[in-house]
């Protein structure tokens, strides 16, 4: 239910939000969607690592790919367990926090690519 108002909510902000209910179809989602610029990983769901795994295969296909993990207990996500460059919003959080944690992300790309081309 907390997914749900949370997509919801995101999708008020302009967002187009793809929910999955399991790892394997959000694996395939991620195969074959290359629309997708940004994966939301609860890792407290599921077994323990499958979420960390998603993200990191998912970020091997697409280097790209915006990984943005949420958590219980973030401070036990250990760095070398996460891709590059991907923050970890602690649970529970309201849906505007994480449409800001977006913003943040997607922002800071496109300023390195604007440094990048100057």
């Amino acid at each position: 239910m907390a997914e749900l108002t949370t997509a919801n909510s995101l999708a008020s902000y302009g967002y187009e939000v793809l929910l999955t209910s399991t790892l394997q179809e959000a694996s395939h989602l991620l195969r074959t969607n290359g629309r997708i610029s940004v994966l939301v990983v609860d890792t407290d769901l599921g077994h323990a690592g499958a979420g960390l795994s998603l993200a990191k295969d998912a970020r091997m296909s697409d280097p790209d790919l915006k990984v943005i993990y949420t958590s219980r207990m973030p401070f036990r996500l250990a760095d070398a367990e996460k891709v590059d460059g991907a923050p970890c919003l602690r649970t529970p959080y309201r849906p505007h926090q994480l449409a800001g944690v977006i913003n943040q992300l997607v922002r800071r790309v496109a300023t390195e690519a604007e440094a990048y081309a100057a």
